[in-house]
């Protein structure tokens, strides 16, 4: 192979990776992470070059990156493990250095088929992260629907913002395709007859049928996409994700089971993007908008932050009306998806698919933010004292 080259071991990031197991050569050694007998693409790859830039455009704000506003270099904020590369301890620095300089030539070129690095810093024309700020259309609904009034119609508002996105999340959902509910708690438990020593040994009896479908018309609680008393389907793509969207305690059981389509639906997907998809300027902003709006989708509520449910039950109810079955997006609490089905008949539960499990432990991740000291000097800072749910819209970043 001529030429600088990342192999797919170097890669963090699977749609990068993917570019190199399609189409990318074998190569003895990868001179940057060491991998033996691996597939390598040049860095001078068009297509490559494109995917590598839009993902700096997702997880990084030009201010990070950009020296002349005090950022860090890019290099050096790749070398290593991130979400784009997977470089150990081992690498070669200098290696990387000799790929990596060709995906970073050029930070303005023509934003309708290219993706720049730079936005103009010298007037203040500065490039936000996808991850770091909200499509400016979708915060204009959020805001309307906080203070209404002389506002105008935010349901077409709505409307008109999944229409423009409507060929980026509309999906055909196959016949018999496979999702997981789960239920705090289980029917019955059971003690076997006879034990040995280690004392008595139990046995449960799952939650089934109706016992772990969606609740009927009239008793469902208020959820994400639906009133108190509205039925829907919550489902989850795994028991393990299923089980964490229920929130439960160490101890807890919880019974599960499988539920499978039952026949062809339509859905709106907010979970399944492919960077690939927006390898220019003006279809990152087509990206930044399907994003945000999967963001409202999955930011975690708690009792105490429930407004956020006018707001995503307005998209559900925008959702429905223009023609879709359900919703698919990102689990805040699991790894898998999340998927709401409108019509509950139109999954069905699959026979003897139950499973029980006990919750042995909850992990939580923090991550330090700057503090302020109770007497800290105000003249430095401007108070977002117009905006009660502030804190929750900067977490949206996270559930991105």
């Amino acid at each position: 192979m001529t030429g600088p080259f990342f192999c797919e071991r170097c890669l963090a990031d699977n749609e990068l990776r993917a570019e190199v197991l399609a189409r990318g050569g074998l190569v003895d050694r990868c001179p940057t992470c060491g991998s033996q007998n691996v597939k390598g693409l040049p860095t001078t790859d068009a297509t490559f070059r494109k995917v590598f830039r839009a993902l700096i455009r997702l997880h990084y704000s030009e201010w990070e990156y950009n020296t002349h506003l005090g950022g860090d270099p890019l290099e050096s904020l790749l070398f290593g493990e991130n979400e784009i590369f997977s470089l150990g301890p081992g690498a070669s620095e200098l290696d990387f250095e000799d790929a990596y300089l060709p995906l970073e030539e050029d930070w303005y070129p023509d934003p309708k088929d290219d993706v720049s690095l730079g936005g103009g810093y010298w007037n203040g024309s500065i490039l936000i992260g996808l991850r770091a700020d909200l499509e400016s259309g979708v915060d204009s609904v959020i805001r309307h629907v906080l203070f209404p009034g002389g506002a105008g119609d935010v349901e077409n508002e709505a409307l008109g913002l999944l229409a423009s996105i409507r060929n980026e999340i509309d999906k055909v959902m196959p016949a018999d395709t496979a999702f997981f509910r789960a239920r705090l708690g289980v029917g019955r438990r059971y003690r076997a007859k006879l034990f040995g020593w280690g004392g008595p040994s139990y046995s449960y009896l799952p939650h089934s049928g109706s016992g772990i479908s969606a609740p009927p018309v009239g008793t469902a609680g208020e959820g994400r996409l639906n009133l108190a008393g509205v039925s829907v389907l919550y489902l989850a793509s795994d028991r393990p994700t299923a089980v964490a969207e229920l929130r439960p305690h160490p101890g807890h059981l919880v019974s599960t089971a499988e539920f499978r389509a039952c026949g062809e639906l339509r859905v709106a997907d907010f979970a399944t993007q492919d960077i690939r998809d927006y390898l220019s300027d003006d279809r990152l902003e087509v990206l930044r908008r399907v994003r945000s709006l999967g963001a409202l989708l999955n930011v975690p509520v708690q009792p105490d932050a429930k407004v956020m449910y006018v707001i995503t039950r307005l998209l559900g109810d925008c959702l429905q009306s223009s023609g879709f079955d359900g919703v698919l997006f990102k689990s805040s609490l699991g790894k898998g998806n999340n998927l709401v089905i409108f019509d509950p008949t139109r999954f069905g539960q699959v026979e003897k698919s139950e499973e029980t499990f006990e919750v042995r432990s909850l992990a939580y991740s923090l991550e330090p933010r700057n503090t302020m000291p109770q007497d800290f000097d105000r003249s430095g800072y401007d108070e977002d004292n117009d905006d009660p749910l502030s804190t929750v819209f900067h977490g949206l970043a996270r559930y991105r």
